[in-house]
């Protein structure tokens, strides 16, 4: 009698379902967890060394920090593109080496130069962004794709002492003197310690020279003096030199003194009527005056500078802009760059009529001196000569004061407070540019996907096996 066998195959559910991701754990869990323990034993094996030992570079490192209006743009005092090599330049090294007593150690500058390197550390504001940015702020990312970012703080590094045969406190006492000498070189080449000459005042013993004449050199040499002193009145408002026992904003009163006597001198000058040579003076002036008469009349003639000025400005049209923010409306006005160029301009074109115009009315003042035509005694100019004489004493006198002043500010006010050590020197080792952290994480990664692959095959292979046990062979039946 022949039977028929039927078999009933238990009917799975296509598709991904909660019972058979639970059934895919129940089955890989142990094999997930001896993976990532076997990954994390090679990673310590292999990379940690790597990183510590094989690849790492023995180091002696200090840091030093910038502080001052323009170094956030990456320019130095003055203006221009910060020079890092200058901090490790061969005359800083040089003299470094000297106070160190290193000579027997490192007779060869280039060498200890050559090992040497200076390193920007990134900003704050920088590290900020590019967290941000690595976040998904969009501002951010925005931002960083026109951003320069100009260190203020550096590190000064040391590759390998040993290899220069320093030991460790000899490495740290260089860096130590390499920052000191790179203070004197920096207060060397951006200090101001003479801004006026002061060997300039002795036009008295020219006797070729009217006093009129040299009194308005003078005074125009003392406007420069007061321009200054007022910016530096400002910058260091609250600067007392113990050099010299004053201030800037002292100095500038100092000063409104000195001109005074130089107005008494010249009150002299005129009331007394006092020339070398009549003749040649009034020439002289009538020369002067159709000099400034023609740069007047340029300036502020018909068609002249500042009326084509004005005119220029009158073309230029404001844009308006506006915007409305939670409801408020706003109107913005602007007028191009151009715009405020061209009024400083027009600015500087009228203070220059104004000074013309004072020196057109002191010609005309010492021309009507000058009709009368009798000589100078030699007795009233030899009273000049003296009270010229001194105001130059007096004039040599502030100029120092001015100037030791300045150099006293800029010594003990502005580099002591413009680049300072913000790190001692440290020997350390610095070890290969990877974080440990990343590859135990990238290897725990891998080690669950190996293991999920491994239990993927292992199932499958199973379940194809217990299927062809189930499944009789085409064409046999069974007899009874």
């Amino acid at each position: 009698m022949n039977k028929e066998y039927v078999y009933e195959d238990e009917q799975e559910t296509e598709g991904l379902t909660f019972k058979k991701i639970g059934k895919f754990f129940q089955k890989s869990w142990l094999r997930m967890v001896i993976y990532v323990i076997i990954a994390a034993l090679l990673v310590t094996a292999v990379a940690v060394p790597v990183k510590v030992y094989a690849k790492s570079e023995p180091i002696a490192q200090t840091s030093i920090e910038f502080i001052y209006d323009g170094i956030e743009k990456g320019l130095d005092p003055n203006g221009a593109p910060l020079n890092t090599d200058n901090i490790i330049s061969p005359t800083v090294l040089a003299q470094a080496v000297a106070e160190a007593n290193l000579q027997k150690k490192i007779k060869d500058i280039s060498t200890l130069r050559n090992a040497m390197r200076v390193e920007g550390v990134l900003t704050d504001e920088y590290v900020s962004l590019t967290e941000a940015a690595a976040n998904g702020d969009k501002t951010a990312s925005d931002k960083l794709r026109n951003y320069n970012m100009y260190s203020t703080r550096f590190d000064i590094i040391i590759s390998d002492p040993a290899e220069l045969g320093l030991s460790d406190d000899q490495a740290k006492l260089l860096l130590n003197k390499i920052v000191a000498c790179y203070y004197k070189d920096f207060q060397k080449r951006y200090s101001v310690t003479k801004m006026f000459a002061e060997n300039s005042y002795t036009l008295s013993q020219n006797v070729n020279m009217e006093f009129t004449d040299i009194y308005d050199i003078y005074s125009q040499s003392l406007d420069s003096v007061k321009s200054f002193l007022q910016e530096m009145s400002e910058e260091g408002a609250g600067f007392v030199s113990t050099e010299n026992n004053t201030s800037f904003t002292q100095l500038l009163s100092d000063l409104s003194i000195l001109r005074n006597n130089y107005s008494l001198f010249n009150a002299y000058i005129l009331s007394n009527n006092v020339w070398r040579n009549k003749t040649t003076a009034r020439n002289a002036l009538l020369s002067t005056q159709t000099e400034i008469q023609n740069r007047l009349e340029a300036l502020d003639g018909e068609n002249g500078s500042i009326q084509r000025l004005q005119a220029q400005i009158a073309t230029i049209n404001p844009t308006t802009s506006s915007t409305d923010t939670s409801g408020v409306h706003t109107e913005k006005t602007e007028y191009p760059e151009i715009y405020d160029t061209l009024h400083r301009r027009l600015a500087e074109y009228t203070e220059l009529v104004e000074e013309y115009t004072i020196q057109l009315n002191n010609i005309e003042t010492r021309l009507e001196k000058l009709k009368d035509e009798s000589q100078t005694d030699e007795q009233t100019i030899q009273n000049a000569i003296a009270n010229l004489n001194a105001l130059e004493s007096q004039t040599v006198e502030f100029i120092q004061k001015v100037n030791a002043t300045v150099s006293d500010y800029y010594d003990t006010t502005f580099v002591s407070s413009s680049v300072s050590q913000v790190q001692p020197p440290v020997v350390t080792r610095r070890s290969m540019d990877f974080n440990l952290l990343v590859v135990y994480a990238v290897a725990v990664i891998v080690a669950l996907l190996a293991a999920g692959i491994v239990t993927g095959v292992k199932m499958a292979k199973a379940s194809s096996t217990n299927k062809t046990e189930q499944t009789p062979d085409d064409g046999k039946q069974d007899k009874e």
